[in-house]
């Protein structure tokens, strides 16, 4: 049987950016955002066994589910991630690496405060565009037939992407447990398509930022432990990137962890960050044990503690700290 650590992908674990013809297949590379249980993921690469499937979901108990479907099934071309899959895409994979990316039945966020969370908004248009390869595509299928339309909008409205089709109850080779549930009370299922343009000079986007390393070293203070501990409850970040530190375990030897929380646009994570005190400096690092995706509130929760600890050993007192900015 195939192993967990085979089909769980960790991308704090991996080089970025991410490989994503891990299963050595020559076909194509597709992604589903929100596979649920699993089902609809591994019909497609149980059909499809020359191509690599890559499945990224938030919830825990459905990568489990889905793990075990992935083992059942004897597929060796799926992979999942358990995540944002806003986060992966504009962060861990390589630009025009994917054919197509299927989103099913994914949460409309019908409530006015929570619309930013919606495919329809923020930048998700230009992170298609970015990982899709020309040709690829996107599809979207909901019950909500305004959603849909409103993705339609949105989507179509980019420069790169340009509308390939909208149906009403298309025939599909494979369902979902949410699409028969719907058919059975009686509802339309909504699909739309839209495909990823050639090259253009007014529609190429940027290329992916290089991976900054996530440890700095300081100048030691008198009490590193006394200016960690000073931060608990305090933090930083604007907008929808945050962050707060918790409490502090120190050693009698020099070593420190303090416990963060972070958020970036409702993607929470919990991590420790450790300090190392040594001979004429200290090192902030991320620890070996603690494995957080390398978020902006992430690395700017390492750098703002950095530079306390910085602040603390210049002015000479007791590392008492100020709020991050």
């Amino acid at each position: 049987m195939r192993p967990i650590e085979d089909i769980l992908i960790l991308p704090e674990r991996e080089p970025w950016p991410l490989l994503l013809r891990k299963s050595g297949k020559a076909g194509g590379v597709f992604l589903e955002i929100g596979f649920g249980n699993g089902e609809y993921l591994v019909h497609l690469a149980g059909k499809r066994p020359g191509e690599t499937f890559w499945g990224a979901e938030m919830s825990r108990a459905c990568v489990l589910r889905a793990m075990k479907r992935v083992q059942q099934a004897g597929l060796d071309n799926v992979f999942l991630l358990c995540g944002d899959a806003r986060f992966f895409l504009a962060e861990c994979f390589e630009q025009g690496a994917l054919d197509g990316i299927y989103m099913n039945f994914p949460c409309p966020w019908p409530k006015r405060r929570h619309s930013k969370r919606r495919v329809s908004a923020g930048g998700f248009a230009d992170e298609l565009a970015r990982n899709l390869k020309p040709g690829g595509f996107f599809e979207l299928v909901t019950d909500e037939e305004w959603y849909g339309r409103e993705v339609e909008l949105a989507l179509s409205d980019h420069p790169a992407l340009v509308k390939e089709r909208w149906a009403v109850n298309p025939p599909r080779s494979a369902t979902t447990k949410y699409e028969r549930r719907w058919k059975a009370l009686g509802k339309d299922i909504y699909l739309f398509r839209t495909i990823r343009r050639g090259w253009c000079p007014d529609c190429e986007p940027p290329t992916p930022k290089e991976e900054e390393p996530m440890h700095e070293v300081v100048p030691r203070g008198d009490s590193a432990a006394d200016a960690l501990r000073a931060l608990y409850g305090q933090g930083g970040g604007s907008g929808e990137t945050i962050w707060i530190y918790k409490k502090t375990f120190s050693s009698g030897d020099g070593l420190h962890l303090i416990e963060v929380v972070t958020s970036d646009d409702g993607f929470e994570q919990k991590f420790f960050l450790q300090v190392v005190e040594r001979a004429s400096n200290c090192l902030v690092k991320i620890p070996p044990h603690s494995v957080p995706f390398r978020t902006k509130s992430v690395k700017g929760a390492l750098r703002a503690l950095a530079d306390h600890l910085k602040s603390g050993a210049s002015s000479g007192g007791d590392g008492a700290v100020e709020p991050p900015a």
